[in-house]
């Protein structure tokens, strides 16, 4: 199935109003999820699920899954990948209901992220890592940005 990506992230931008701090926050984690997802190698119809939801990771929104719904029907993205896009987001902080290396892509990219943005101490990335990171490539990008 063929998806435009941009057309996915224009309605993304416009979802959090233009916030320079919310438009880098799911840019960066679609770019470092779309990279893991590729050295993953990660089958077509799972990378697709993987980069539309890292960057509807963190939609504005009641209703979470009706906003993702009316987005993915706005940029003509197909309904088995809509309904997949739902679950990870609803589910996004969720980590007992992780459903695939899609999800577990996304989730390690966004942790990634946010542990920049928030400055996380070190020994905090540790423990959390132990327990939530399982891709290699999830793995070696943790460790060449925080040395753990």
């Amino acid at each position: 199935m063929s998806y435009d990506i941009n057309e996915v992230a224009k309605a993304m931008k416009e979802n959090v109003g233009g916030d320079p701090q919310k438009v880098t926050h799911f840019v960066r984690v679609y770019t470092l999820a779309k990279s893991i997802g590729e050295l993953e190698q990660l089958p077509e119809d799972l990378q697709r699920q993987l980069e539309i939801s890292a960057v509807v990771h963190s939609i504005e929104a009641d209703n979470k899954t009706a906003a993702v719904k009316e987005m993915m029907t706005a940029c003509h993205i197909d309904d088995e990948t809509a309904m997949r896009v739902c679950y990870i987001v609803e589910h996004n902080d969720d980590y007992g209901h992780i459903s695939g290396l899609d999800h577990q892509i996304l989730v390690e990219a966004e942790m990634i992220v946010s542990f920049k943005e928030k400055n996380t101490p070190k020994a905090e990335i540790v423990r959390i890592a132990e327990k939530r990171f399982i891709t290699n490539y999830g793995k070696a990008f943790l460790k060449k940005a925080f040395g753990v």
